[in-house]
């Protein structure tokens, strides 16, 4: 680890996924030794949290493991799906899959096979949203009101809070959904909306100790 970061040429070489799954062993590692997690407060503090046993046990899942590291993937490369509809006006709408707005307004859209698909990354960009660029949510400007999968058109500020409700909701939703179909991945999901805010903490030390260093264009504001 310690060579990784004093060699930048290194880093520019390494695949996401490599990348990653390093820093999310370095971090299971740390969480061993030391029984505490570090949060920062709106007051611009840092509280204390002896929670680190805990949010350790949740990354020794190797299912749950794996699935951070393949959110952390999904976010080094973004997409606008262009939507057109007919009724009950002619409109064309891009929507940007890192948007949480946007991916609420799309699963009222597609049918029902694409929603689980939909729903889960509604919880991914919740959880990765508030784990690695909290201090944006507290930053952000008025947003659509999304509490229902139709087109938002109320306001209000998105809070912390906000981000987790529908992070665990729309895991839910996608898990449930997956039941059947895909039952380890609904089992993952199921977890992760039980134990979201557990769940954020392996991102959030990701974010204090190395994101700036690995992945500096990353964006840093919700949208």
């Amino acid at each position: 680890m310690a060579a990784l970061m004093a060699d930048d040429h290194t880093i520019v070489e390494l695949s996401p996924r490599f990348l990653f799954t390093v820093l999310l062993r370095a971090i299971r590692a740390d969480l061993a030794t030391v029984p505490y997690t570090v949060e920062r407060v709106d007051s611009g503090g840092r509280l204390v949290v002896f929670d680190a046993g805990i949010v350790h046990e949740l990354l020794a899942v190797d299912e749950m493991f794996n699935y951070l590291v393949e959110l952390l993937v999904s976010f080094e490369r973004a997409e606008t799906l262009t939507v057109r509809r007919t009724h009950p006006s002619r409109d064309v709408r891009r929507l940007h899959t890192h948007s949480i707005d946007d991916m609420m307004e799309l699963a009222g859209l597609v049918e029902a096979s694409l929603r689980p698909t939909v729903f889960r990354q509604i919880g991914d960009i919740a959880l990765f949203t508030t784990g690695l660029f909290p201090d944006a949510v507290r930053r952000a400007p008025r947003r659509p009101l999304a509490s229902t999968l139709a087109r938002p058109t109320l306001q209000r500020r998105w809070r912390l809070e906000d981000y987790e409700e529908e992070g665990r909701r729309f895991y839910r939703l996608a898990a449930d959904l997956l039941t059947g179909s895909q039952p380890a991945l609904a089992r993952v999901l199921a977890r992760l909306a039980d134990d979201f805010t557990i769940a954020r903490k392996p991102l959030a030390v990701l974010a204090d100790r190395y994101v700036a260093w690995a992945r500096p264009h990353w964006r840093q504001t919700p949208s």
